[in-house]
This record gives C-alpha cells, sequence and structure tokens, in this order.
C-alpha cells in the first residue's frame, strides 16, 4: 500500500483461506441440506441378526468430510438447530428409500442422532408424523455427547406423537455422557464408548466397567451396545 509496507506470510494466508472456504461450504451445506447418510448395523449379541441401524452423518464437501468438522462449526455459528432438523429429516428420508427398495429388512430399529440442547418445533414434529408415522415407533432418538442434556428438549423429543419415547445415551463413559446423563435420560439403550471397548480382551479394569454397566442396565430392561467392534 501507499505509505506502507507489510511482511506477506504464505502459510497466515492460506490459513485464512481455508478458513473461509469451510465457512462458505458450511453455508452451502445447510441451504442445500447437502449431506448423505450411511447406516451403521447393530447386531443382536444373543441372536447375531441385525437388529438396528445409526445414520450416520456424512458430506462429500471437500473440506467438510468430518462430521466433527461439521458440528464445531454448527456450535460456533449457532447453527445446532438447522443440523437437528436436516438430520432428523433426510435420515429418515433415506432409510424410508432403503427399506422400499428392499435393501433394508422392514421394521428394523433406526438410530438418529439428537443434539441433547435442541428438538423439532411443534410444526416440524406434525410434519414429521406425516412423512415418516410408521417409522415412529421403531424411532430410537440417540442423544449424542456434544453438549449437555436439556430437560426441556428431551421432554419435546419423548412427546414426539407415534414415537415409542426410545432414548439412547450414546458414547458412555467419555464427554458428557456420565451417570448423571444416565439417571436423567434413563436410556432404553446405553452405548459404551469405543475408548472402552477397544482392548477389552487385555484389560481387566476395562471389563470391569462394562459389567458393573450391563449389572445396572439389564435389571431395568435397558440395552447395552459396544461400539467400535469394527
Amino acid at each position: 500500500d501507499k505509505g506502507r509496507v507489510e511482511e506477506f506470510d504464505i502459510g497466515v494466508y492460506n490459513r485464512e483461506a481455508y478458513a473461509e472456504r469451510t465457512r462458505r461450504e458450511f453455508r452451502q451445506l445447510l441451504s442445500n441440506a447437502q449431506v448423505f447418510y450411511c447406516f451403521q448395523p447393530i447386531f443382536s449379541a444373543r441372536s447375531g441378526r441385525v437388529v438396528a441401524y445409526e445414520a450416520l452423518m456424512r458430506s462429500d464437501l471437500p473440506t467438510l468430510r468430518s462430521p466433527a468438522t461439521i458440528m464445531k462449526l454448527a456450535r460456533e455459528q449457532g447453527a445446532l438447530y438447522e443440523i437437528e432438523r436436516i438430520t432428523f429429516f433426510h435420515s429418515s428420508r433415506s432409510f424410508l428409500a432403503l427399506e422400499e427398495s428392499g435393501r433394508i429388512p422392514q421394521e428394523r430399529l433406526l438410530f438418529v442422532n439428537s443434539i441433547a440442547s435442541q428438538h423439532l418445533t411443534d410444526e416440524e414434529q406434525q410434519e414429521y408424523f406425516r412423512r415418516f408415522s410408521h417409522l415412529l415407533p421403531h424411532l430410537v432418538i440417540e442423544i449424542t455427547e456434544e453438549e449437555g442434556l436439556d430437560l426441556n428438549a428431551l421432554k419435546a423429543k419423548r412427546n414426539i406423537a407415534g414415537s415409542a419415547g426410545a432414548f439412547a445415551l450414546d458414547d458412555y463413559g467419555s464427554g458428557y455422557s456420565n451417570e448423571r446423563s444416565l439417571l436423567e435420560l434413563s436410556p432404553d439403550y446405553i452405548k459404551i464408548d469405543l475408548s472402552i471397548i477397544r482392548h477389552i480382551d487385555t484389560d481387566a479394569n476395562k471389563r470391569q466397567i462394562v459389567s458393573n454397566t450391563v449389572a445396572y442396565a439389564h435389571p431395568r430392561g435397558m440395552k447395552v451396545v459396544a461400539e467400535g467392534l469394527e
């Protein structure tokens, strides 16, 4: 500039350019609901059969390959609600399409990740019921660990018309998913974090944690899901 000299730093420039591109692609993701869903099977250890599928959000946008990046931007830009809405409607639509094509057996449970502090509006719950009423008895709302539990949001989720009001506590043993969350949520499914499951065969402490969880869950009608078996 006239009357001013500064040193150009290509590293700073590239970081800022990448950050701006990421923010731009995130806005594009929200505007176009530019995500797709993979469905990870959940097996019964008793029968060996697939009993449920968990919807996992993915994106093809170059800077938003990681769901963790998407959630980080959603928190920073106050867009958690938009992610909640997109997840419910688009994962259910994709699951329904797989059912109708015969690629997923009928009447399997659908685990949908839900942000603890967010919930659909009354109008959107009615729209969801209109479009996916036959899925609702098989819907399990999986509370993710990004934030602490919001009791008002939980009440709204539990009272979705037509649903069984089933909850799963995600990543139990890490982050916000602790004993307090277990007591407040009283979930139907406890998903033990993969950090506890992996190498459990060589770690007696991990086996004890899982044993204690099972001893608490089963008398109360809760099922335990082991994450990270892949």
